[in-house]
């Protein structure tokens, strides 16, 4: 991601908010900021790591030291405080940096909403005089908006995990277990760039309506509901996607479900234009479903996708945020049938200054596929 314009827009919330600097420490601004895939940053979390964005001076970081190389070599920030692990704390080298800085009594923003407790605490002893200000959501508010290149990388790794189902998918046959059909999906991913599985949600028959099942060895029926939701790492970022197939000879019941929620789908997204609230995808689903003869029953209807798989805006009732032109949002709307089966069906787009640009390799087919069944994107 290109630094320049990651640095601009970061710095509008330090003037917007009159900071003397804006320090990023959540794994998810940190990312963001930096432009950086430090893997331990999120998956160990004593390991803290944080960009430093003074008003007056350059951005640096204070970062664990067997992690400085990587830093140095992938990211642009060039002035680095590493901490030894086990030796330094990384509170303690955070408040002792920001002294040096003379910010020790300054207007800090922080990422609050994600600051542990027990780290809080340290640095508020350490720091006493800083006034410490949330900016959580100025930053979120920053982060929804993504820039070209950001687009660009987002819906590459978007379009290669759509192929990598439609492969699996074409792939699987009846006989097949839940884990074999979701392995086949994990692999394509990884042969179409990903670095890792970010999650792996697979359920068939009556395990639909669990919301985040995982795969099991259980063996998808004739005439029954298959329904997943994945995706893949592709650096910093990830995939979120979500598709629901036949096991083979489905009810008109189902047939007339997905059918209808298909359509539902596409009229909610074919509605996005630059200004409406975000809340007002959510009434135009809820119309939609009401329109298709569907129950409605959702707290909400999709989000916006970036670093994170859930972003702000939240489609949901009282977002009032307006949609502009960058915004990358995931539409999402589910449904169970009369026998409390679930369908689910989701894709990304963007935000464009006339409307809306789809990101996947295409809408669901509006006819339930069967796996086996080849479906052109």
């Amino acid at each position: 991601m290109k630094a320049v314009s990651r640095e601009k827009q970061l710095r509008t919330v330090v003037e917007a908010l009159d900071l003397d600097a804006l320090i990023l420490m959540s794994p998810e601004n940190f990312a963001y900021g930096t432009g950086l895939h430090i893997i331990t940053v999120s998956m160990i979390r004593p390991r803290q790591a944080f960009l430093i964005i003074p008003r007056n001076g350059e951005p640096e970081m204070v970062l664990c030291s067997i992690e400085v190389s990587l830093a140095r070599q992938e990211g642009w920030v060039e002035k680095i405080t590493p901490y030894t692990e086990f030796v330094d704390h990384p509170m303690d080298m955070l408040a002792g940096r920001l002294r040096e800085l003379g910010l020790a009594s300054g207007k800090l923003g922080m990422d609050n909403d994600y600051f542990p407790l027990s780290s809080y605490e340290r640095f508020r002893e350490l720091l006493p005089d800083a006034n410490l200000v949330n900016t959580t959501e100025s930053v979120a508010a920053v982060r929804a908006v993504k820039a070209p290149d950001e687009v660009a990388f987002i819906e590459k790794g978007t379009r290669a995990t759509h192929r990598a189902i439609l492969d699996a998918m074409t792939a699987s046959k009846s006989g097949d277990t839940e884990k074999d059909m979701c392995l086949k999906i994990a692999t394509g991913m990884l042969a179409n760039g990903g670095d890792g599985t970010a999650f792996l949600c697979f359920a068939s028959g009556d395990r639909t309506p669990m919301a985040h099942a995982m795969a099991t060895d259980r063996v998808p029926q004739p005439g029954e509901i298959i329904r997943f939701d994945v995706g893949a790492v592709y650096g910093a970022y990830s995939s979120d996607f979500a598709r629901t197939y036949s096991a083979g000879s489905p009810t008109d019941l189902q047939k007339q479900t997905y059918s209808a929620l298909v359509r539902s789908q596409k009229a909610v997204i074919e509605a996005v234009v630059p200004a409406m609230a975000a809340e007002d995808l959510y009434y135009l689903t809820r119309d939609a479903f009401e329109k298709n003869g569907l129950p409605f029953r959702q707290a909400h209807i999709g989000h916006s996708f970036g670093v994170e798989l859930h972003e702000s805006p939240m489609l949901r009732p009282g977002e009032k945020t307006k949609l502009v032109p960058g915004m990358v949002l995931n539409i999402e709307p589910s449904v169970y049938d009369e026998f409390g089966v679930k369908y689910h069906t989701e894709d990304l787009l963007e935000v464009t200054e006339t409307g809306f640009r789809l990101m996947t390799l295409g809408f669901a087919p509006e006819e339930l596929p069967v796996i086996g069944q080849i479906i052109t994107a």
